[in-house]
């Protein structure tokens, strides 16, 4: 089983600022809280996790990180794959956000094409799929709105339409084969 967990709160959601690949925004103390809660979580759910696979992001790889030590999962462990990195947002990065469309973002300069985002994302989880045993992926809003749009069956173009998932919540990742 994949389960995916979108970071901590960051300093960027605080700011309500679009954070994307160019902005490495920190967690705060609130987003360090909420990343162990998710190991307790996971502890009393008792979720043997194998492997964290996490965003090269520093938000993403304190996430993993506080979850780890909060499993017993040795930190030296864990699994950086660039597959997972946010969105590129281009020229919307550290700019504030407020409620636009998918259309907006990603016809904006420079961003990511939406198919590119959904063939890195998919390369990455199919791959974990084989794998035997639990994989947490600790990731980004972006990418969790992305595997969300897959499981519906909506077109990848309108991602960002899709709800974004609570900071540090577990969500099972069983659709992508």
């Amino acid at each position: 089983m994949i389960y995916f967990v979108r970071h901590g709160l960051s300093e960027a959601n605080v700011k309500k600022v679009f954070a994307g690949q160019k902005d490495d925004s920190l967690l705060t103390e609130k987003g360090r809280e909420q990343a162990k809660e998710t190991g307790k979580e996971i502890i009393t759910r008792k979720l043997l996790i194998e492997r964290i696979v996490s965003s090269p992001s520093k938000r993403a790889l304190e996430t993993a990180e506080i979850i780890a030590r909060e499993i017993n999962f040795d930190i030296s462990k864990i699994i950086i794959d660039d597959r997972i990195t946010e969105y590129d947002m281009g020229s919307l990065s550290g700019t504030p956000y407020n409620v636009i469309s998918s259309s907006i973002l990603v016809t904006a300069e420079g961003t990511e094409n939406p198919q590119v985002f959904c063939n890195r994302i998919c390369s990455c989880i199919k791959e974990l799929d084989k794998l035997h045993g639990n994989t947490l992926v600790v990731s980004h809003g972006g990418v969790g709105r992305m595997l969300e749009t897959i499981k519906e069956g909506r077109n990848v173009e309108l991602f960002y339409d899709t709800a974004i998932l609570p900071n540090a919540s577990i969500t099972e990742v069983n659709w992508i084969k």
